[in-house]
């Protein structure tokens, strides 16, 4: 996956939890013209009744967004996103819309490009469910002297498994907590030291940190509450 290290100080990030077919998204860009906007991933497979048509415009709707403001936009990938494109890895995410599953595919597939697994900023890390301190250090092999989202995104082939694994909270093997795609927020009660995490993938009534020790973690998945987050 291409990587997204950018340093940049003089203007606010704007973070917009998991879409799932919403569209409030778009008053989140509109009330942030100035802003960067993080996309936390899984824009598809909704929990309210959409049509066919309003899912895929509004994936082409937000990629589009992408292409007009590539230095603004960030597009994460999310587990509802990589069943229509990759259906080898593990896991397996409910609602899945076959229907629609090969215009998506050739959607994702021709836009990869314009994806990222991870994205960091300084001590600011932006993934779709969040990083486990142990499991980036024991079960990813993770080196914490070298930039983060840089191995999330680049993982060697050892490294693919335990990145896209759900853990036992999810359905996966006992005693295993999830990657990236997956880590369930009762897994995350140790997240990465040293790092403000910023995730979707759980949702939650309204934004809300959880800080232990020296690792903190914003879970922003609430769009369908019409709340995203704002970074000044």
């Amino acid at each position: 996956m291409n990587s997204e290290v950018i340093e940049n100080k003089q203007r606010p990030t704007v973070v917009i939890g998991d879409v799932h077919g919403l569209t409030y998204w778009q008053t989140a860009v509109k009330e942030n013209p100035s802003a960067r906007i993080i996309f936390t991933g899984d824009y598809l497979d909704p929990y309210v009744n959409f049509s066919d048509k309003h899912l895929t415009t509004n994936l082409k709707e937000i990629i589009q967004l992408k292409r007009d403001r590539p230095d603004d936009v960030i597009l994460l990938l999310g587990n509802h996103d990589l069943h229509y494109f990759c259906p080898d890895i593990p896991g397996s995410s409910g609602r899945y819309n076959y229907r629609i599953e090969d215009e998506v595919k050739a959607l994702f597939t021709k836009n990869l490009h314009l994806f990222t697994y991870a994205f960091q900023e300084g001590k600011r890390l932006f993934t779709h469910a969040g990083v486990a301190h142990d499991w980036f250090i024991n079960e990813f092999k993770g080196d914490l002297t070298r930039n983060i989202a840089e191995q999330l995104n680049h993982p060697t082939s050892e490294q693919l498994l335990p990145l896209h694994q759900a853990g036992e909270a999810r359905g996966g093997p006992w005693f295993t907590v999830g990657g990236i795609f997956w880590a369930d927020i009762s897994e995350l009660d140790n997240p990465l030291q040293g790092y403000m995490q910023y995730v979707g993938h759980n949702r939650v009534g309204k934004v809300c940190v959880y800080t232990n020790d020296d690792g903190q973690i914003t879970f922003c998945d609430c769009l369908y509450n019409n709340f995203y987050h704002k970074i000044d």
